[in-house]
């Protein structure tokens, strides 16, 4: 870890559910690069993610401590929490910030927060949030009251809100929060994803399985994910031009598969649907690299809305052309790199979607105005570097009172 003088490093604490999962932990690694930075990341040792389970270990490396420990409920992110080891963690962390990856709702949240005035009274706290649906604090989640309340306490105790797009940001203003809340979105490493080519693409479709031109989703298999609209938009394509040689890939676990596959085999799609189970996320560029196009039609529902689209962003920085619905951040994500057509439209996705199987070239012009839109907006070195300055900017705050 590169610091500068040990008396003016910023020492950060940073909890996170999904550290375990290598990929998602390269954000730690951009902000551990920078100078001054001495960061611990605490995480579970065993979590559950898009039904596949994650074991991490302790470790120290790409900059930065990197403990675990145990949690009951690993996998529900909101009622989730750790057994021991964090008060321990945190007491050798001895933190300036306290950087909370959690939702202010979670009890992970909950739990740190109330360690603090125990072990580093004088520590300033981040939340993070991607709820874009819930301002008037009532959840989907069991019991909604207590979420509430947690989450109204939590405010109180942190200094700086974090929000993944100004749509959740909105949301948190509109809960109450009356500190700074800054628009941290997603991020990931361009330097994985390897730069597009014919060749690359030819042999990711290969990998597929898949004939033509490859229309691929890649996540859960929930109804909110839209994938009957996908499937019904797919045989309008095959009606209105049969000699189009493409295949939709589903790719991922969840309770509508079953459902799925009959709509398929209903819609007549036959070999131009494949149903592949969901990979770990260190594959994901690979994957990625097989799909023309990615499609993430969501559907916005009375408790889900999507709340970021972190699927589109990597198949941005594939050079996959990008198709998405306006549900939630997914217009944001993809922004004028991408085709944004409205939710539930069958007709709508079914003319993009045509339109594209036709055209080659529209395809790679969206998969380089994708990549550039991703090495922008979307690098965890440039968001780390905004996170750095919120950081200093919050040492240079008055001190917090020792008794909070």
């Amino acid at each position: 870890m590169r610091s500068g003088p040990a008396e003016a490093a910023i020492r950060v604490l940073a909890i996170d559910h999904t550290a375990g999962i290598v990929p998602f932990r390269r954000k730690f690694a951009a902000l551990a690069a920078h100078p001054g930075i001495d960061l611990t990341v605490y995480a579970p040792n065993r979590w559950v993610e898009n039904y596949r389970a994650v074991r991490a270990v302790p470790a120290r490396a790409d900059g930065y401590r990197f403990e675990v420990g145990a949690v009951v409920w690993p996998g529900f992110e909101n009622r989730a929490f750790f057994l021991g080891g964090l008060a321990a963690t945190m007491r050798r962390a001895r933190p300036n910030i306290l950087h909370l990856w959690e939702e202010p709702f979670s009890f992970i949240a909950f739990q740190s927060l109330l360690l603090r005035p125990l072990l580093a009274p004088r520590a300033k706290s981040i939340f993070f949030s991607s709820d874009n649906l819930h301002a008037d604090f009532r959840y989907p989640y069991r019991p909604a009251v207590v979420y509430g309340a947690v989450e109204r306490w939590v405010f109180t105790q942190c200094d700086v809100g974090t929000a993944v797009t100004g749509e959740v940001a909105d949301v948190v203003r509109a809960k109450g929060y009356r500190g700074p809340v800054d628009v941290v979105p997603h991020g990931l490493d361009l330097e994985i994803y390897a730069e597009p080519s014919a060749e690359r693409r030819a042999a990711g479709r290969e990998r597929l399985g898949a004939r033509g031109v490859v229309i691929g989703y890649a996540g859960r298999l929930l109804a909110m994910k839209g994938l009957d609209v996908l499937l019904r938009a797919a045989a309008q394509v095959v009606e209105s031009a049969s000699s189009s040689e493409f295949t939709v890939v589903v790719m991922g676990d969840g309770p509508e598969k079953e459902s799925l596959r009959d709509l398929a085999s209903t819609l007549g799609l036959g070999t131009r649907v494949r149903f592949l189970p969901s990979v770990p996320h260190e594959s994901m560029p690979a994957v990625l690299e097989g799909f023309d196009v990615t499609v993430m039609p969501s559907l916005t529902t009375p408790v889900q809305r999507e709340q970021f689209g972190r699927v589109a962003l990597e198949a941005m920085a594939a050079g996959s052309a990008v198709v998405v619905s306006d549900s939630g951040g997914l217009p944001y994500v993809v922004g004028d790199a991408g085709v944004v057509t409205p939710e539930g439209d069958v007709a709508a996705l079914a003319a993009a979607l045509g339109r594209l199987i036709g055209s080659r070239g529209e395809r790679e012009a969206l998969g380089t105005r994708g990549r550039a839109r991703v090495r922008v907006h979307f690098t965890w070195r440039a968001i780390a570097a905004s996170l750095v300055g919120r950081y200093r900017a919050m040492m240079d705050g008055p001190p917090r009172p020792a008794d909070e």
